[in-house]
């Protein structure tokens, strides 16, 4: 059984090296915090889109997809149909806001909205949340790769870490989205790759493959049950799915910043747009690849010697059955999916920040070059913190649990903030808040006494702070009309 081959370690390394110096290729020394948040607004539409899908598929999706596939069917498929159903919303309600009123955070409008107090919760969550996730996405794939090719995790770890957090310090939002769109041609570039070599060791090619993995089950898509406790339910994954859609596109500066950048709401629009028509066939893509890799193991058992656990399935294949060097390739894909996620988290972190606290709260009346700066010291600090939690994330126990878990409490309430804010005149910010603790309370009941699919947390969080956070609203003083204006859908432009 072939193994990882000098050449694959230095495809990985050339890898490493080609995107640290091209992001870093943006780097200008006198920026300015707009150009270095926000690009100087200059971003058109196609690479702000694939920016977008690059920084929420993290390779934690590129090898839990097909694994999961792999072991069980297609019917988490569904889940990437949210993106489209909510597009429209999106497009019709938070685009407008968020281009017109030339935002940095996204938190900067709930405190036109609510005041500085929401503004600031909401933001650290997003910060806990975010810094989590990247963690997450680094310490997982690292541990896989660890497993298939027997580099050390921490190397693993401490090479992500240092070349994202070396061109994102340098160069920026430009860095990042520039970035972002090298490594999502590579991983779709490996995944095809891994798709067209396995379909031809099949004897009988993709006909013998539908007819084997149809007869093992492997393409059974839609499950009707009504029990909530089911995971993979068509109910549970099209509208836990549409939740999980919508909040980030919200409410997470990760994916916003870059719809920021856009140099038009035209551009803005069609970003959103990129996205919903794209994320459809990539996840069918993954889970595909799993399907083919079930009947490819399935005619060579044998070749499943040393396989770990089925995350490892996809860097297995690429490790034993790919000639060198492009074993290197594919797995210096799974590190540009990681290090994609990355670069997006301690570039929104630096973001949020930095504007949020250090410039709102601490040192308001600065340069442009200084909070560019800022932004940029902020940017090594994020960087050094989540490569410090990935590598401590052994400790932690099952990550993708912990997440999971933490995400669902607290992505509802802050998405029901926001369509408070958008959606409805009367909400305040005492309102919303009590509303946000609702949500939270109300998810964390459902977590402690039932054993529902998590893809209903987030509606349960979402439409408890909705409804508790207006009622509560309705016992503080409304609003003034002039106060909204601008800020509530149908109301009048500032």
């Amino acid at each position: 059984m072939k193994g990882f081959a000098t050449l694959d370690y230095v495809a990985v390394l050339i890898y490493l090296l080609a995107i640290a110096a091209f992001g870093s290729s943006f780097y200008r020394r006198n920026s300015t915090a707009r150009e270095y948040f926000l690009g100087s607004r200059s971003i058109s539409w196609l690479p702000a889109g694939i920016s977008i899908i690059a920084a929420d598929l993290s390779a934690i999706s590129v090898m839990g997809a097909p694994a999961w596939s792999f072991k069980n069917n297609m019917q988490l498929f569904w889940v990437s149909a949210g993106y489209p159903l909510v597009a429209p919303l999106v497009i019709l309600v938070f685009v407008p806001f968020y281009s017109r009123l030339n935002l940095y955070t996204a938190y900067e409008y709930l405190e036109r909205r609510f005041g500085l107090g929401v503004r600031l919760l909401v933001s650290a969550l997003f910060q806990m949340l975010r810094s989590w996730h990247v963690a997450v996405a680094v310490y997982g794939p690292a541990l896989v790769i660890h497993m298939v090719t027997g580099l050390p995790v921490w190397a693993c770890v401490m090479m992500m870490g240092t070349f994202t957090t070396f061109y994102t310090t340098l160069g920026g939002i430009k860095a990042v989205i520039w970035t972002d769109v090298i490594q999502f041609v590579t991983v779709t570039s490996g995944i095809l790759l891994i798709l067209f070599t396995a379909l031809r060791q099949i004897p009988g090619g993709l006909a013998e493959t539908w007819n084997t993995a149809q007869a093992a089950g492997k393409l059974d898509m839609i499950n009707t049950a009504l029990d909530p406790t089911q995971l993979t339910t068509i109910w549970s994954c099209i509208a836990g799915g549409a939740i999980l859609s919508l909040a980030p596109l919200t409410t997470d500066q990760a994916i916003l910043q870059r719809l920021f950048t856009t140099k038009s709401v035209k551009d803005c629009r069609q970003s959103v747009i990129l996205q919903s028509l794209l994320i459809m066939p990539i996840t069918l893509l993954l889970y595909g690849v799993g399907v083919v890799l079930f009947v490819f193991y399935r005619i060579h058992p044998e070749r499943l010697q040393g396989l770990q656990s089925n995350n490892g399935i996809l860097p297995l294949f690429a490790v034993t059955e790919l000639a060198p060097g492009l074993s290197g390739l594919v797995i210096a894909a799974i590190f540009a999916a990681s290090m994609a996620v990355m670069s997006a988290g301690i570039n929104s972190l630096t973001t949020a920040t930095t504007v949020d606290f250090y410039q709102r709260v601490f040192r308001p009346n600065e340069s442009p070059e200084h909070y560019a700066r800022a932004g940029r010291m902020g940017t090594v600090v994020w960087g050094l913190l989540v490569t410090v939690l990935a590598l401590a994330a052994e400790r932690a126990g099952d990550l993708a649990t912990a997440y999971t878990r933490v995400s669902s409490v607290l992505s509802g309430p802050m998405l029901g903030i926001f369509l408070l804010g958008t959606m409805t005149r009367r909400a305040t910010g005492r309102g919303v808040i009590t509303g946000a603790a609702a949500g939270g309370a109300a998810v964390i009941t459902v977590i402690t006494l039932c054993n529902w699919s998590f893809f209903y947390l987030g509606i349960i969080g979402t439409a408890t702070t909705v409804i508790a956070g207006y009622c509560a609203s309705l016992f503080t003083p409304p609003p003034t009309a002039r106060h909204i204006e601008g800020l509530v859908y149908g109301s009048t432009s500032p």
